[in-house]
């Protein structure tokens, strides 16, 4: 981490704000059954690397404070201030933080930066037609936690049950070993493999749903076992740009065989130059107050 939070802030706000603002999107496999999009995520330039890992270190303590305003309002002034946290406040910081980011655990963290850029930049993805997002949640908590990485529910006017869902399984790949096809395979096997229970795993109670997404909800578990095609699957692999592949995700239809219907399988392809050391610096600013 080498540009100042203020100055990383600032350069975020002069390109638009958010991580879609900083990357170019791609369609790809458009002739395969899973279609993909590659999503190249910022470039070498110091100010625009900093800026992204600012958007998502910002992104995440949001999420992690959640209703504790005063916590992210202490993080946030801190990390801008380049200030350290003393005494309570640092130790009310240091709970939202610690989970995640005090091991310094660089596989840890890297693999949660690449669920934040999966997340992040779906939320903000212009709007497709005929359908709109309903459901999407940020990445869970902890780090390297069992159950689903992702899920999103579209509202679609005029199919069978009014809406479809998509269940993510996000990867990273730091091209330490074997290749990007060998962890979109197994990703895509581990959805095949666990996708029921990933289904029966999500927690609803308490949430404000309209009627009838609410039905549709409570319906996704049997959705799911009965193959129905409101029910898809979706694979997201971040990685270094150097290792971005030509083709990906040919094989897909091979290893998710549980559904088989049209559109039923999804991929993305996040690339960005030196991922580890970028999920560094994005750590760097969520520990700067600590």
């Amino acid at each position: 981490m080498t540009v100042p939070a203020q100055q990383a802030m600032e350069h975020a706000l002069a390109a638009g704000g958010r991580l879609v603002d900083l990357t170019r999107r791609e369609p790809r496999g458009q002739e395969q059954v899973c279609r993909w999009e590659l999503v190249v995520t910022i470039g070498q330039e110091t100010e625009d690397r900093a800026a992204a890992a600012w958007i998502i270190a910002d992104e995440i303590m949001q999420a992690r404070t959640d209703l504790d305003d005063l916590g992210y309002q202490l993080w946030r002034e801190s990390v801008l201030a380049d200030t350290k946290l003393v005494g309570i406040d640092r130790d009310h910081v240091l709970l939202h933080a610690a989970p995640v980011f005090e091991a310094n655990d660089a596989t840890g963290v890297t693999g949660y930066v690449g669920e934040w850029l999966w997340y992040l930049l779906t939320r903000d993805m212009p709007p497709e037609a005929g359908r709109s997002v309903e459901v999407l949640d940020p990445p869970k908590s902890a780090v390297n936690d069992g159950g689903p990485d992702g899920l999103v529910i579209h509202r679609v006017p005029g199919s069978e049950l009014g809406f479809v869902f998509r269940l993510w399984e996000m990867k990273k790949f730091t091209g330490k070993s074997a290749a990007p096809a060998d962890t979109i395979r197994k990703a895509w096997q581990q959805i095949n493999n666990e996708g029921s229970r990933y289904m029966g795993q999500f927690s609803w109670g308490g949430r404000a749903l309209s009627p009838d997404l609410r039905i549709f909800v409570g319906s996704m578990p049997r959705q799911w076992v009965e193959r129905k095609e409101s029910g898809n699957g979706g694979v997201s692999i971040a990685l270094n740009a150097a290792d971005t592949p030509v083709t990906a995700f040919d094989l897909s239809h091979t290893h998710f065989t549980t559904h088989t219907h049209p559109g039923a399988l999804q991929g993305l392809v996040v690339a960005i130059d030196d991922l580890e050391n970028f999920a560094k610096d994005v750590r760097g600013y969520v520990w700067s107050a600590l």
